[in-house]
């Protein structure tokens, strides 16, 4: 489904992304973990090309490009198979919630108005919006916007959707509707990668987790080889800090690693990491 192979990026003279590898499946959920500024932002906009990546070959599905020489053909083509749900909603104020969802399908792929708004409406429906189609932004919570969000990237009909922290500008009461909308889909066999600090949802829905830091993938694998079974210190310290106020992960340290100062029920702190 989606092959990333040798993936870079630069800005100006801070190399983001540091020849990245990555396969995802159809039908798949990979979630990729790790501090801020390690590059995962940033390597879901190579993927939807909201950013160009400097060098390295992205495949979806029948299409492979060459990032270097990418062309608006294939920039247009990479797009159609992709849409991408932001942090921050990014949604028309002036506009209600069907009209938000439909504006895509009108405006960048040319559906008649009334088939626009059918398909609209049944994926607002859908995310549990059904009541809300004329509702503004302003009249919605937070969770709603992004399940607009969502339901707008579901109509599109995407062979991938892209999260990117979808429920990091949410308050902790509205984040569990925004991922058991999310877990719907992956039910329905949708392919998704996402950026995201929610542990339980990463063990219960990926089929893959990687962990990035410093712009590489440092380790991957199943949730239970990444959270139970974690290989990379690295890894391990940041698992442990995100998860500072629950039970230590279990799993025993890598053979041969050294202790991580300060670890462990009476270390009393985590080194810090690179953000």
């Amino acid at each position: 489904m989606i092959k990333l192979d040798d993936i870079w990026k630069a800005f100006h003279h801070n190399q983001v992304l540091k020849g990245i590898d990555l396969e995802v499946r159809k039908g798949e959920v990979v979630v990729l973990l790790g501090p801020s500024g390690s590059g995962k932002s940033t390597l879901l906009r190579c993927i939807n090309c909201l950013e160009r990546a400097d060098k390295g070959t992205i495949r979806i599905g029948d299409l492979e490009v060459d990032t270097a020489q990418l062309r608006k053909p294939q920039i247009a083509a990479l797009r159609r198979k992709t849409t991408m749900v932001f942090q921050n909603y990014n949604l028309f104020r002036n506009k209600t919630a069907l009209e938000n969802v439909m504006e895509g399908l009108v405006v960048v792929q040319g559906i008649p108005v009334k088939v626009a708004r059918e398909r609209s409406a049944a994926c607002l429906d859908k995310v549990g919006l059904g009541d809300r189609f004329n509702h503004f932004p302003s009249q919605l919570s937070g969770g709603q916007q992004q399940r607009v969000g969502i339901a707008r990237a579901m109509a599109m009909d995407p062979e991938v959707i892209l999260f990117d922290e979808p429920t990091s500008s949410l308050d902790p009461e509205v984040v569990g509707g925004v991922l058991d909308v999310m877990k719907g889909l992956a039910r329905d066999g949708m392919t998704m990668v996402v950026v995201t600090h929610e542990m339980a949802f990463a063990r219960e829905v990926a089929n893959h987790v990687a962990f990035m830091d410093g712009g590489v993938i440092v380790e991957e694998g199943t949730p239970a080889q990444v959270f139970e079974r974690t290989r990379e210190l690295r890894t391990r310290a940041f698992l442990q800090r995100v998860r500072r106020d629950g039970p230590a992960l279990a799993g025993p340290a890598p053979a041969g690693a050294a202790a991580i100062p300060g670890a462990g029920p009476a270390g009393g702190g985590l080194p810090a990491l690179q953000r």
